[in-house]
């Protein structure tokens, strides 16, 4: 921490946030509220991706902050592809179970994310792929409609991912694949039956424990509550049926999907008491403050604890992963050529 500037009484519960910057570097703002209110993660999207030189310099700079925060991406490939100015265009997550790859993918973008400075790729999606819904809504990021074919391709994404030191997370809890609505802008409504929730679910018991974090979705079931702010779905469910033990993530709390659920410093709330460790705030950094304050005040003492021990383990699981990683040094152009070869293959 810069010398003088003190953090708040709520700086532990800012560790329970993951936020996003405007640009391409910190701002003097950006830096002042950061210093005072240290995050656990920063996320990068292409708004803050120019070249690389320019996001290795400001990984770099968020690495010097207090903490410091896990740097986090989503570096899925295909239509979800943050580096793809700067490297070059990676393969889709279907195109790579498809055609065997998922693992060298996994690897690539490994290596892409760990060359920048990034700790976590916030993949894979494990959502089915069905007609009329995820087909449409989220196309390619989609690996089948198989649960057998996506567990296999995300495991095997997740071990390269692991091979070069970056961790991962699963996404988007309980399933988005009979989802016919796109959480950015809407709220859907996933109707009950029991049979596609176990083919939904299937994924995730496969791969959860393997990635050890798990990115809990916006999606509602008929009582038209989203996951994220649901405890029976993002508690009940995840930990106490399915066993789970490691970090949920909530999606980015500013999405449309939860526009009827009060302001984002609300959503905040609601979504820490749900069970969520991690709360995404990406885009309205002028409300991460107030966000953080209103966990502070409204979120009991011991659920704000329960979210930092499970968010700290997994932040020791990533040293663990970096301490064994094969971290390429290779010239930056050999890795370009290698993710283009893929569409190749």
């Amino acid at each position: 921490m810069t010398e003088g500037v003190r953090a708040d009484p709520g700086s532990l519960t800012s560790r329970l946030f993951g936020v996003g910057l405007a640009g391409t570097g910190l701002t003097g703002e950006e830096r002042s509220i950061l210093e005072r209110f240290p995050p656990r993660a920063v996320i990068l999207f292409r708004r803050n991706i120019e070249s690389l030189p320019q996001v290795a310099r400001l990984t770099s700079e968020i690495r010097e902050l207090e903490g410091p925060p896990l740097l986090c991406i989503d570096q899925e490939g295909g239509p979800v592809d943050r580096l793809r100015e700067v490297l070059a265009s990676s393969i889709s997550f279907r195109e790579a179970a498809r055609e065997g790859l998922a693992r060298r993918a996994g690897e690539l973008a490994g290596e892409a994310c760990a060359r920048l400075g990034f700790d976590v790729d916030l993949a894979p999606v494990v959502d089915r792929c069905l007609p009329g819904a995820s087909e449409r809504v989220l196309q390619d990021r989609c690996a089948s409609a198989d649960p057998r074919k996506i567990s296999r391709a995300a495991a095997e994404f997740i071990i390269g991912l692991h091979a070069r030191g970056i961790g991962a997370c699963i996404k988007h809890f309980p399933g988005l694949g009979r989802a016919d609505l796109d959480t950015h802008k809407e709220l859907p409504r996933i109707p009950e039956d029991p049979r596609e929730e176990q083919l939904d679910l299937a994924p995730f018991i496969a791969t959860m424990g393997k990635a050890g974090a798990v990115m809990i979705s916006h999606a509602a079931g008929p009582d038209g509550v989203p996951a994220s702010l649901s405890r029976p779905k993002a508690d009940g469910l995840l930990r106490e049926r399915l066993r789970f033990t490691g970090a949920a993530f909530s999606d980015d709390l500013e999405m449309g999907a939860l526009s009827a659920f009060g302001d984002l410093p609300r959503r905040c709330v609601l979504a820490s008491r749900a069970g969520c460790d991690l709360l995404f705030v990406c885009s309205r950094f002028s409300l991460y403050a107030d966000c953080v304050e209103a966990v502070e005040a409204e979120v009991s003492p011991e659920r704000r604890t329960e979210a930092a021990a499970r968010l700290d383990r997994y932040a020791e699981r990533l040293g663990e992963l970096r301490a064994r990683a094969a971290i390429s040094q290779r010239p930056i152009d050999e890795l370009v050529a290698d993710i283009r070869s893929l569409h190749r293959v």
